[in-house]
């Protein structure tokens, strides 16, 4: 019984013992959990405490500030875009102007590169005009030949030369075919007219008619040019003075005071209406002559005087004569 009665002790004393340790472990386990739950309960109280202390008005100040400094750090991101921007216009602005410098010095480059192109006819046309300066008239013919067998720019400018020189020597077929092989309307009335006017200046019966058909066809086939068809009607009218065809004459000039009147042969014309009708023929009148020789004097007043076409002095003596006569 003893033995039984310690026996029973033991284990009572032993099972006591288990479950001392038992409770104790499952203490602990619970602690533990407690702790797995609020890793930081210090922190949590904190934080808790505030939002229980806050206000509306507390928010609304916190709510406020997170909005000044996020409205802050738009402003700073905004204007550091702004400055970045800037900088970038001011190195896209101080790069444009050297690439527009470059771009104008190219386009300048390439303008003088294509003035640069000599035309193989200039030289010799220069060449040309340099001999008639000193009257070498043979050594001027075979420039200009030269230049227009080249077909340069001053090409057509030689061919209107050398009809004026081809025509002073009688050559009457070289210089039609000169004027023949003119493209521009502009130049072949001129290379036409430096024909007529060449073959009016040898002054002999036979160059004159050729003269004469010379302005004819100009003043036909080109009625109405400004320039060249006056002087060709007054250059028709000179030579008839001469050859004392005063009919002839008196139409040719009074259709350049009709159609012609800005024309540098307007005043002119008169003096000469004036000389044809003061001549000896059947139509003389000197009433006339004289009105003619007054409307020159009165549109020449206070006028520079024009080479070639001023008649003032002479009119001047033809007035007094008449003036006196009549």
């Amino acid at each position: 019984m003893k033995v039984l009665s310690l026996h029973l002790k033991f284990v009572f004393r032993n099972f006591l013992i288990f479950l001392f340790f038992a409770v104790l472990s499952v203490f602990k386990i619970s602690a533990q959990t407690t702790e797995l739950f609020l890793p930081f309960p210090e922190t949590w109280n904190q934080n808790s405490e505030t939002q229980e202390n806050s206000k509306p008005g507390d928010l609304n100040s916190s709510s406020s500030k997170n909005l000044n400094s996020n409205s802050n750090s738009d402003l700073k991101s905004t204007v550091v875009t702004s400055n970045q921007t800037s900088s970038n216009t001011e190195t896209s602005a101080s790069v444009n102007p050297q690439t527009s410098v470059t771009t104008k010095t190219k386009s300048a480059d390439k303008k003088k590169k294509k003035k640069e192109v000599i035309d193989p006819s200039q030289a010799s046309f220069q060449k040309g005009k340099a001999y008639l300066t000193r009257d070498q008239k043979k050594s001027a013919e075979n420039e200009f030949t030269d230049s227009y067998g080249k077909e340069g720019d001053a090409a057509k400018f030689s061919r209107v030369e050398n009809t004026n020189l081809f025509g002073l020597d009688g050559k009457e077929k070289e210089s039609t075919g000169l004027v023949e092989k003119q493209e521009d309307p502009d130049i072949k009335i001129k290379t036409q007219f430096e024909l007529a006017r060449s073959l009016d200046r040898i002054g002999n019966p036979d160059s004159e008619e050729k003269a004469y058909r010379e302005y004819l066809k100009l003043v036909t086939e080109f009625p109405k040019h400004p320039e060249l068809t006056p002087r060709s009607h007054y250059a028709m009218a000179v030579l008839l003075i001469r050859k004392r065809e005063f009919r002839s004459a008196a139409h040719q000039l009074v259709n350049i005071i009709k159609n012609f009147k800005d024309s540098a042969e307007f005043l002119p014309a008169h003096h000469y209406l004036g000389k044809v009708y003061e001549s000896s023929w059947e139509e003389r009148d000197l009433e006339r002559s004289l009105k003619y020789y007054q409307l020159y004097m009165n549109g020449v007043e206070g006028k520079t005087s024009v080479p070639g076409y001023d008649f003032r002095k002479e009119t001047r003596e033809r007035l007094r004569v008449l003036g006196s006569s009549i």
